[in-house]
């Protein structure tokens, strides 16, 4: 399994879009999207996993995402294949993203989310509740970097 950061001026940034577009999950055509049409901020990207040159899983860290909040930014949109859930894949990819933020400056990072318990188990807390732009109940996490050691 290997891992990379993917931002918008990478030369593979399109042809990940269109991976990203083939997998059954309605969010992940929304990223794709986003990608598509360039809409990210130049600090913005997304962690990529692959096995075999294949995509088998990915997460985006943005400055905004489905709420509107002021929280600020967020780990959106984390996604693995579901052959290889269970194998520690999307605490990777979080875990990059987060070194990603804390590269950028960001002293806590966000994620919107329906699941309970999966990012509590990585030091994320519970701090709002908010409906989506698609008009779902979400609950909204938190993790202060701050208060975890960071390794360099």
């Amino acid at each position: 399994m290997s891992y990379y950061v993917l931002k918008k001026k990478d030369s593979k940034w399109l042809s990940v879009a269109a991976e990203i577009n083939k997998a059954d999950w309605k969010a992940a055509k929304y990223l794709a999207k986003k990608m598509k049409n360039y809409d990210f901020k130049e600090w913005e990207g997304l962690v990529i996993s692959e096995n075999n040159d294949q995509i088998v899983g990915f997460c985006s860290f943005v400055l905004k995402d489905i709420v509107d909040l002021a929280y600020s930014p967020y780990i959106a949109i984390v996604y693995v294949d579901p052959t290889f859930r269970g194998k520690g894949i999307s605490k990777e990819l979080v875990e990059i993203a987060e070194q990603q933020l804390i590269t950028e400056g960001f002293q806590d990072v966000y994620i919107v989310t329906q699941h309970v318990g999966l990012y509590e188990k990585w030091g994320y807390s519970q701090i709002d509740e908010a409906e989506d732009k698609f008009g779902r109940s979400m609950r909204v996490l938190e993790k202060n970097f701050n208060t975890i050691s960071v390794v360099e």
